[in-house]
């Protein structure tokens, strides 16, 4: 009776033992050969399905191990008695069984997500990987997993994060942030979201406040709306968030965090002054708030010296500062950190490992060499040349070819120019038309705040040529 409900494709991809452990089992299932069923012996099946032997042996053993089937030495090889007891409906092929229920997904995560693959790119804002220090950081990759001692390496590390990186990290923030942190001080993420996420997690809780800028990054808003909080929205003006309206909603609103961009204000890239600075600290340790500092393009500031971060100030513990090497070498290599104090990064290092027991700990140890041997920070010099060059040219260009269609102000650092098109100008349709002639530009879309006209232009990732070919597609289009 078996035999004659088994066939087997040798053609198939699928491996001949395969096809019989999964054909006797739905055998099974629909009941068709009931427990204490008693099967044809190995030499017997083989030969009527024309397979060797060992394939039968090796089919049955594995039915035997996921408990199908039952040996009795001396007697032979059964339908395990305890199957007896699945369900008719179960078996009845003409029966629709239940399906677990769709999903909706909740419209706060229903986000667009754009993955740039045209030859031109007028980006949100990112590094040019023909630029970033690869070749130095797979040597330094291969160093780690080749070299040394590798047990250490290879088997679970801290949860904060490989120690040689967060020292080397407090002496790179120390020198060039006056952040006067320790490598207790640090975690080490896989991003500014993984540590917003984190700190939502440890410091927050449904329905508390959360002060944004009424113009503000698309992912930090998401963030806070999924973990359930209430967002108070603050103006935004030529210096950033406003410090004045803030403490106005203190009065009015128990307000719990203030996420805030301070050294390039996201979308706008303005700089935030000292003195609103030194106001947001106050008001932090005045009304006991968590201040999240995004510092998310520090290292790329073209006038003088940058501004130090909320974080280098006397902040009293409110301040958690985080950053990434995001725009230091490329998105594609997810190492963050986050710096508080020792016991907040030790509570938040438990938090983490309930979804994330450590990060990539080859490629910390990896860029703890290059900011070792100084390799970053010279990139990071070298860049910062030429992402200006390419500032330069890039608002010349949108000057000369695009004034009547436009206005902006030539960003003081970052990557990307803060672009407000006239009201006559559809974004979205400009981007889907882009799209066409091989452009990428961002939509506008990924900015959360009040209805405005206006995106962000990448320049860093591109070019002088790149850049005055992307111009020449963006004015043909406008024209059109």
């Amino acid at each position: 009776m078996l035999i004659e409900l088994l066939a087997l494709n040798a053609k198939s991809d699928v491996p001949l033992y395969r096809q019989l452990t999964s054909q006797i089992t739905e055998l099974i299932q629909r009941q068709i050969i009931q427990s204490g069923y008693k099967l044809p012996g190995s030499r017997s099946l083989a030969d009527e399905l024309g397979i060797h032997r060992q394939t039968v042996v090796a089919a049955i053993d594995q039915l035997v191990i996921e408990g199908w089937l039952e040996t009795q030495p001396g007697k032979g090889t059964y339908v395990a008695e305890n199957l007896s007891s699945v369900p008719q409906s179960f078996t009845q092929e003409s029966m629709e069984l239940p399906r677990a229920p769709e999903m909706p997904i909740p419209q706060v995560l229903q986000r667009n997500l754009h993955l740039t693959t045209q030859k031109y790119h007028l980006d949100d804002g990112l590094p040019d990987p023909r630029l970033a220090p690869t070749a130095e950081l797979m040597r330094a990759y291969k160093s780690c997993v080749t070299t040394g001692n590798l047990y250490p390496r290879f088997t679970y590390g801290d949860t904060k994060g490989q120690l040689l990186l967060r020292q080397e990290l407090s002496t790179y923030l120390n020198e060039t942030r006056g952040i006067q942190v320790t490598a207790d001080q640090i975690i080490i993420t896989r991003g500014v979201t993984q540590a917003m996420y984190l700190c939502i997690n440890g410091f927050l809780k449904p329905g508390d406040k959360v002060a944004v800028g009424e113009l503000n990054w698309e992912s930090a808003n998401a963030n806070f709306l999924y973990h359930g909080m209430e967002l108070i929205k603050v103006k935004v003006d030529e210096e950033g968030l406003d410090i004045d309206h803030l403490e106005q909603l203190c009065s009015e609103h128990d307000i719990k965090m203030v996420y805030t961009t301070p050294h390039h204000q996201y979308p706008t890239t303005v700089i935030m002054p000292a003195s609103r600075r030194l106001k947001l600290i106050q008001l932090a340790r005045t009304h006991q708030f968590y201040v999240f500092e995004d510092d998310y393009d520090y290292d790329f500031f073209y006038s003088a010296h940058p501004v130090m971060p909320l974080a280098s100030a006397d902040h009293g513990d409110f301040v958690l500062y985080a950053g990434s090497f995001t725009k230091a070498i490329s998105p594609v290599f997810r190492v963050g950190y986050l710096v508080a104090n020792a016991n907040q990064i030790d509570y938040l290092s438990r938090i983490r490992r309930m979804i994330d027991r450590q990060g990539d700990a080859i490629l910390e140890l990896a860029i703890a060499e290059l900011l070792k041997l100084g390799i970053i920070q010279r990139h990071l010099k070298k860049s910062r040349r030429i992402y200006q060059e390419r500032r330069d040219v890039f608002t010349h260009l949108l000057q000369d070819e695009l004034t009547n269609y436009m206005k902006f102000d030539v960003p003081k650092g970052g990557m990307s120019v803060w672009t407000q098109f006239n009201h006559d100008i559809d974004l979205k349709k400009l981007y889907e038309r882009a799209l066409k002639r091989n452009l990428f530009i961002t939509s506008g879309e990924q900015i959360q705040g009040k209805s405005i006209n206006a995106t962000r232009l990448g320049y860093a990732s591109s070019t002088e040529e790149e850049l005055e070919i992307s111009v020449g597609i963006l004015k043909d289009l406008i024209h059109q």
